[in-house]
Parts: C-alpha cells; structure tokens; sequence
C-alpha cells in the first residue's frame, strides 16, 4: 500500500476511472456482439439497428478516450463489411437459385498443346 495520501488518492481515483470504463466497454462489446448474433440469425433489419447502436457505442468510447478513434474506426469498419457482406450474400442467394435452374451446361474447350520449334543454326 502506498504510505502517502496522495498516492492514496490517485489509487482511488484509479479505481473509479478503471470501473467506468469497465462499463463503457461492456456497452461497446455487448453491442457489437448484439449485431453479430443477429446478422447470423438472419434478422436484418435488428441488425441495421443493432449496427446504429454500436457504431454510438464505439464513437462515445473514443470520444472519452477510453478506445483509440483508430480502433473505434477500424471496430466500426469490420462491423459494417460483415453485415453489408450477410445482406448482399442474402440477396446473391435468391438470384442465383433462380439462374440455376435456366442456365444451360458448358464444356469447356481442349486446348492443342504448342509445337516445339528448332532453333536455326547461322553459319560463321
């Protein structure tokens, strides 16, 4: 334990720093986990939500420097690419079951193996 008070004082200062931002983080993580779960249910519109909420959660963090803005910024980003990739995914899924069934088959082509070809002899 430190013998004088004001290192008493900054370790209880510590300490309530160190709880709050326990909390701001378990908001942070709790939304991101929220959008995740709900774009691999398939619940969309909970998840454009969920992804509003996070993205609040992510910029408060930063602004109180809790998480760096470079983090907050990447975290943000990552979550955006995974949901915009489920939703179109979605989408790619309906188009292309509808395209299988009138696509025709393809082969494809037989390619003739090239020729070896002499070099010539020049005479000295």
């Amino acid at each position: 334990m430190p013998i004088k008070k004001n290192a008493i004082k900054y370790m209880r200062v510590t300490a309530h720093k160190t709880e709050k931002n326990k909390i701001v983080k378990g908001v942070v993580k709790s939304a991101i986990k929220k959008t995740r779960e709900a774009v691999v249910a398939g619940k969309f519109d909970d998840a454009q939500k969920f992804y509003k909420e996070a993205q609040k959660a992510l910029d408060k963090a930063a602004e109180k420097n809790i998480i760096k803005k470079n983090t907050a910024a990447n975290k943000k980003s990552r979550l955006n690419a995974f949901v915009k990739k489920a939703f179109l995914s979605k989408d790619e899924v309906k188009k292309t079951t509808t395209k299988k069934a009138a696509a025709k088959k393809v082969t494809a082509k037989k390619v003739a193996p090239k020729k070896k070809v002499a070099a010539k002899k020049v005479a000295a």
